[in-house]
């Protein structure tokens, strides 16, 4: 009997605790496990390294809950807070990272026990109706998003949370804050957003203004899933993505799909691009472009890890039209690399700009008053910041003025390196012949040096200079044009280099024509002169064009500069300077006819580039002292002929009336020394 007594209530224990533990499990699922508030407190914090408080705040949000924490455990975790708050890593100059108010938390229970160490928290869902982020991430590429052990990650060791991956995000309104060093980036925006991870129809609308390396900055925002985007896992969806960028005066378009934001960045997609200069648009992405006038751009790209790849469809600078294809790299720790090939129908040297010395429309870029050459300061960016292989090929290239023709085609290779530019295998077609060549700019030193090697044949004159004339009437010159130019020298603008230039350049004209009355007006010759304007213009041939000029500190002197016909021997000497822009040129003709009322004494050419003055020369006999003067020439004459590459067989014969002058020349008796006065130093008397 006593047994069973004791038997009875045990039998009651046994079934009435479990009944009671139901009971109590019920009622505390049905209050929220009030009391577990602090100990979830305190879990959270330890997994994510980071303070997590439920605590009411103190910034007055409204809320639409009575108690500040209710927590449900059957079929997962669920629990509803009226604020929720996760603080920034200590070394973070805005605190908290995130709070949330009026919030709903879903996770599965496998999702939580399972997770692996370093794998981001997988969360069912979140709604909340208000949520503040405050995004921070140092140049050392730490970043308030990255949870997990600090210490380890700062010695290279991979962090015990990447992050927080949701299925599904609600937002009523969001408030977001981001100050990120490696892009130069400072944002403040809003948004709302109703999404999970796989969702195809834009659901996150936003909306920013701050500031990109120092540029105003204006953005808006429309993203299939912000949080997909956000995330780091090496599957993580691509997210369709429209963007609207405008810094300052530049705007960006971009319609595509991108992932990773956060990370290792990695879209696709079309764009469109304008600003005031591509150097504007390149300096903040670490290109090397140069300064240009307004323009647009449209074209996809492609972006993983370091890698960018872009097809430019379209390119308009000016009046220039461009296209390309483009593969650019920025490796840590490396100067950063493009690669590729420019192309496109058309681009005008003016469009360039700054960059070539001008202003926009082609006008020199002259400070100066009273000077021509343009003397403003190459405003290319650092040749230092970027490395280049792009290959050039150009339907036409227009050099600005109306009275040169286009370059059509242009082919080149662009090579920078280590702060030196070079043009190299420069080959162009130009007005029916071609030039071939390298220029190079080494911009290592405060002052740059310059190069440039050129080789032109062929070239025909009277479609190279475009010089107009009345209907009926011939050009004012014809022929082929050919020769090699070589320069050197030191500055920032194009007046700086030419005023130190060394160098050299020797020209030829053969198979060519020149207006008879240029000759006469040359030879001040009245008589013929007013006879051509009534009978009217015609052609005189060439028998020998050539000019021998030498270039030492930006002073030009030519050896020989001469052009012969079958009426009158024209020639030049004396000297100009490059860097003061002065002239003292004396041209002379040397008649094979007779004319009565023909003056036929030296032209004086003095004055400057921006102002010549021409005179007669006043002194008694000046013809005699043409043949002397000629004599002169003879040596000059005769070692150029051996250096003149005409390009082919038949430039090569129409030399013949070079070397007929040479051998006339060396023929004429040589009349005693006298003072001409006709030097490059000579004055007019």
């Amino acid at each position: 009997m006593h047994r069973l007594h004791l038997q009875h209530p045990l039998r009651w224990l046994l079934i009435g605790l479990p009944i009671l533990l139901l009971a109590v499990l019920a009622v505390c699922e049905w209050l929220g496990w009030p009391f577990l508030q602090k100990p979830a407190e305190r879990w959270l914090s330890r997994r994510l390294d980071r303070p997590v408080s439920f605590a009411a705040g103190t910034d007055g949000a409204a809320t639409t809950q009575t108690d500040p924490f209710r927590l449900h455990l059957l079929g997962g975790v669920r629990f509803d807070a009226k604020r929720l708050q996760i603080d920034n890593p200590p070394w973070s100059r805005r605190q908290p990272m995130m709070v949330a108010h009026d919030t709903r938390l879903r996770l599965r229970w496998r999702d939580l026990l399972d997770r692996r160490d370093g794998a981001p928290l997988q969360v069912s869902s979140l709604t909340a109706e208000r949520l503040r982020l405050q995004l921070e991430r140092r140049a050392d590429g730490a970043a308030s998003w990255q949870f997990g052990d600090a210490a380890r990650r700062a010695q290279g060791g991979a962090a015990k949370f990447e992050g927080v991956q949701f299925g599904r995000l609600t937002v009523r309104q969001g408030d977001l804050h981001v100050e990120d060093a490696p892009l130069q980036l400072l944002l403040d925006g809003q948004a709302s957003l109703d999404e999970g991870t796989q969702a195809s129809e834009p659901a996150f609308v936003g909306r920013a203004e701050g500031r990109y390396h120092g540029h105003p900055l204006k953005a808006s925002l429309r993203a299939g899933s912000a949080l997909a985007g956000l995330s780091g896992a090496p599957d993580a969806p691509p997210v369709p993505v429209q963007l609207k960028l405008q810094a300052g005066p530049s705007r960006l378009n971009f319609d595509g799909h991108t992932s990773h934001l956060l990370g290792d960045l990695r879209l696709s997609g079309s764009y469109e691009v304008a600003g005031p200069s591509l150097a504007e648009v390149g300096r903040p992405l670490g290109l090397t472009l140069p300064t240009t006038g307004a323009f647009s751009m449209q074209g996809d790209v492609r972006h993983q890890g370091t890698q960018w790849h872009t097809v430019v469809h379209r390119a308009q600078i000016g009046r220039s039209l461009l296209a390309g294809e483009f593969d650019f790299e920025r490796a840590p720790n490396a100067v950063p690399r493009l690669v590729g090939r420019l192309r496109g129908p058309l681009l005008w040297l003016s469009d360039l700009g700054p960059a070539v010395g001008v202003q926009p429309g082609g006008k020199a870029a002259v400070k100066a008053k009273g000077r021509v050459l343009p003397d403003r300061s190459f405003d290319l960016p650092s040749l230092k910041a970027m490395n280049a292989d792009v290959r050039i090929d150009l339907e036409r290239l227009e050099t600005g003025t109306d009275k040169l023709a286009a370059l059509r085609p242009l082919r080149g290779h662009l090579r920078l390196n280590d702060g030196v530019l070079r043009i190299e295998d420069l080959d162009a077609q130009w007005a029916a012949g071609r030039v071939r060549g390298l220029l190079q700019v080494d911009g290592r030193q405060p002052r740059a040096d310059w190069q440039a090697r050129l080789t032109g044949s062929g070239l025909v004159m009277e479609r190279w200079l475009r010089l107009a004339r009345k209907p009926g009437q011939p050009p004012y010159v014809t022929g082929l044009l050919g020769g090699q130019v070589e320069l050197r020298g030191q500055g920032r603008s194009t007046a700086e280099f030419l005023a130190t230039a060394d160098g050299s350049a020797r020209l030829h004209w053969t198979r060519g024509t020149i207006s008879h009355l240029v000759v006469e007006a040359a030879g001040i010759d009245i008589a013929q002169a007013l006879g051509l304007l009534i009978r009217g213009d015609k052609p005189l041939p060439v028998q020998c064009g050539a000019a021998d000029l030498k270039i030492a500190d930006g002073i030009v002197r030519p050896q020989v500069l001469l052009v012969d016909t079958s009426d009158s021997t024209i020639y030049a000497e004396g000297a100009m300077s490059l860097a003061t822009e002065r002239l003292a040129l004396v041209a002379k003709v040397e008649p094979k006819d007779f004319s009565p009322l023909a003056l036929r004494t030296p032209l004086h050419i003095d004055g400057t580039f921006s102002d010549p003055d021409v005179n007669l020369e006043k002194g008694p006999l000046a013809r005699r002292l043409v043949p002397s003067a000629l004599l002169a020439m003879l040596n000059p004459l005769a070692a150029l002929l051996p250096l003149i590459d005409a390009g082919d067989d038949d430039a090569q014969k129409a030399l013949a009336g070079c070397h007929a002058l040479n051998e006339r020349l060396a023929a004429q008796p040589r009349p005693a020394p006298r003072s001409s006065g006709a030097g490059p130093n000579a004055r007019r008397g």
